[in-house]
Parts: C-alpha cells; structure tokens; sequence
C-alpha cells in the first residue's frame, strides 16, 4: 500500500510538472516568434525620436506591482497591463496609425503585446522596446519614478 501511494505521487508529480516544462519552451518559442516578425527599437532609437519631440506613445505593459520601479518619459504615456491590453487598447489609443513604442522590464512582453496590437488589432506602426527597460538602463538613460530620475550607475 505504502509503495503504490510513492509510485501515484511520483508519477502525478511527473505528469504536473511536464506541462510547467513544456509551457516554458513553448513561452520562449512565442516570444522568439513575435520578436521575429514585430518591429523593435533599440534604446538609441528610441532616445533619438523623444529627444527630437517625435509623436511617440509610450504603451507600459507591464503588471501593476513593477510599475512604480520606473517610467520611461516619452511623448504620450499610457499604462495598459498586458493581460487587458486587448479590453483597453482602443479607448486609449485610438489612432490605428500612432506610433507607439510597447515595453515591459525585458522586452519579452512588450513582443507579444506587440506583435498582438499589429496582427490582431490592426495598429500599423509598433514597435517593441528591445531589451526593455533593462535595455534602456543599460544603454545609459534614465527612467523616472516616485523618487524621481533614476540612472544605473556602473562600476
């Protein structure tokens, strides 16, 4: 009796954690695909298009808990999660042909929610942060929160 309970929680334990597994390959294949076929910024890009006062929308897709580690300022701000973006989008950015620039911590998000504002919502011109808001910390800039600017310093 003892060693078919072991055997039965050996083998659901193995049939739980296959599709935890899989799911993580299968995450990383959609993001490597949307990273694929959505346009990206690089940081340098970005810093160029708000210092000339381009019309940028900056669209934060992060979850609500890490959005006060840090904005990055741009032209029109706006704070969508990326699990509503697809309830939110429209009333927020109405215009198919804006400009706006999608970015999470990593950029890996920001990919997906890109890649879904332009094939399945019919937005025209967006782009993913590459590298994110680690990416534009790494290249140099700064983002703002509560504290003010803030600036990874490197030694």
């Amino acid at each position: 009796m003892r060693i078919s309970k072991i055997v039965t929680t050996v083998i659901l334990g193995m049939c739980l954690s296959v599709p935890l597994m899989a799911g993580d390959a299968l995450s990383q294949e959609l993001v490597k695909s949307a990273q694929k076929w959505t346009k990206k910024i690089t940081p340098a890009e970005l810093k160029k298009k708000i210092d000339k006062e381009d019309d940028v929308w900056m669209l934060d897709v992060r979850e609500s808990y890490m959005v006060p580690e840090g904005s990055i300022e741009g032209m029109e701000n706006v704070y969508i999660g990326r699990g509503v973006l697809e309830f939110n989008i429209s009333e927020k950015i109405k215009d198919k042909n804006a400009f706006i620039v999608v970015y999470c911590r990593s950029g890996k998000g920001a990919a997906l929610a890109a890649e879904t504002l332009k094939e399945k919502m019919k937005y025209k011109n967006v782009y993913y942060l590459e590298g994110g808001i680690e990416g534009w910390l790494e290249a140099g800039y700064s983002i703002f929160n509560a504290f003010g600017e803030l600036k990874l310093v490197k030694e």
